[in-house]
């Protein structure tokens, strides 16, 4: 119990950082709560359209057919758009091109297009786009696909290939109109609390290891030095006891963080879809987090750090897990190879629970019972395992130091 009492001791003596750290958290949670509702207007004054121009898309276009269908979808999209035949740029440069407006669409397709489409298989083109969830970019895509069933059905009644491309690009006229999304400006805010608390949760993994890692640490650290871990290794304490009043003052910490999350949560948003039906996931999300960024925590801070070594640390990897995991940038607009690796940093089963309960991610995950305990067991193991390091690390210490 003394050595628990020592940790918070030890963090009221380094409380500038923990000071610091909370400002931060709150000034994001305000901005939020603040920018939200102008957020939802501005998307929902764009979805209002009543008639799309498509004249204006840039759309890159890959054929890998070469085929009397493939080239109707080029001429179809000619009518629509200025296309830009592309067949080298790698995928991190596409979702570069697409994620800065410098092309609005990337489309592709795939080899033995038409021999797949006349034989009777499923199959379809690829779609990239930067607003992916926009009714302007459905519809687009919704023609194109049209098209092709058009031709579909023209090759089914006997006609050769060039005669049934002709025709479907005939009988392909886009006639698409939009409504409007809301006509009262009281109703337009409905959904702005699910937004700011969906994107404070999202962000939850950055602040909580801002948090716990410079400011908690810093704690660990001081009570690592030389002259404070003398005198606790004078008293008859065993060794192992140290590390574990350690966990359970960065538990305690993280429980405080939860808390705060979880009340916020319920009392801004407890009316939303994402807070009545899913509450209890966003908890078990919330603690799960925690637990594998204390561990974190509780890892680094075996080492005597300075306070900039510390910062430089917990800001290499908060940076560098936000922007691969999808909390700074859609995770949809990834590459394969940078989705794949994602898989393997503790920051995406975070953000993967939280993008499946809210509708507006567009990451469209399925949401099921299995995969949500299976992601929050992920962030558990997650956090065994960097309490076992630290472990196995600190029992090396000591053994070097006797």
């Amino acid at each position: 119990m003394q050595l628990y009492k020592n940790f918070f001791k030890l963090v009221k003596a380094n409380k500038a950082a923990v000071i610091i750290s909370s400002i931060i958290m709150f000034v994001y949670a305000a901005s939020m709560i603040f920018s939200a509702p102008h957020i939802i207007d501005k998307n929902e004054a764009s979805a209002s359209e009543k008639n799309v121009d498509y004249k204006n898309l840039g759309v890159l276009f890959r054929d890998n057919d070469n085929s009397e269908l493939s080239a109707g979808i080029r001429k179809l999209i000619d009518n629509y758009g200025v296309i830009e035949d592309d067949n080298t740029s790698s995928e991190e440069s596409i979702n570069d091109l697409l994620y800065f407006s410098i092309s609005d669409f990337f489309i592709e397709v795939p080899e033995h297009f038409q021999e797949k489409i006349d034989a009777g298989e499923d199959i379809s083109l690829s779609y990239s786009s930067h607003s992916q969830v926009s009714g302007k970019t459905f519809s687009f895509a919704n023609d194109i696909d049209s098209f092709v069933n058009i031709y579909r059905s023209y090759r089914a009644m006997g006609m050769d290939a060039h005669e049934a491309s002709e025709k479907a690009l005939d009988m392909t006229v886009s006639e698409v109109t939009f409504g409007v999304v809301t006509e009262k400006k009281e109703a337009q805010h409905t959904n702005a609390n699910e937004y700011a608390t969906y994107m404070i949760l999202n962000y939850f993994c950055f602040v909580c290891l801002w948090i716990m890692g410079m400011s908690i640490a810093s704690a660990i650290i001081a009570a690592n030095k030389k002259v404070v871990s003398a005198r606790i290794e004078a008293a008859p304490v065993k060794p192992g006891r140290k590390t574990w009043a350690q966990m359970a003052g960065l538990m305690t910490c993280a429980v405080v963080l939860v808390l705060i999350y979880t009340i916020f949560s319920f009392i801004y948003a407890g009316n939303t879809d994402m807070m009545s039906k899913y509450g209890w996931v966003v908890v078990l999300n919330l603690i799960a987090t925690t637990f594998y960024i204390s561990g974190f925590a509780l890892l680094i801070s075996n080492f005597n750090l300075t306070p900039g070594t510390l910062s430089l640390i917990c800001n290499a990897a908060g940076l560098s897990m936000s922007f691969l995991c999808g909390i700074f940038v859609p995770f949809y607009l990834m590459s394969s190879g940078v989705q794949a690796f994602a898989h393997f940093l503790p920051f995406f089963w975070s953000g993967k629970v939280l993008n499946t309960i809210y509708a507006g991610s567009g990451m469209n995950y399925t949401f099921s019972v299995g995969n949500i305990f299976a992601s929050l067991g992920v962030q558990i193991l997650f956090g065994l395992a960097f309490i076992l390091i630290s472990f196995v690390i600190k029992k090396a210490r000591q053994g070097k130091a006797a």
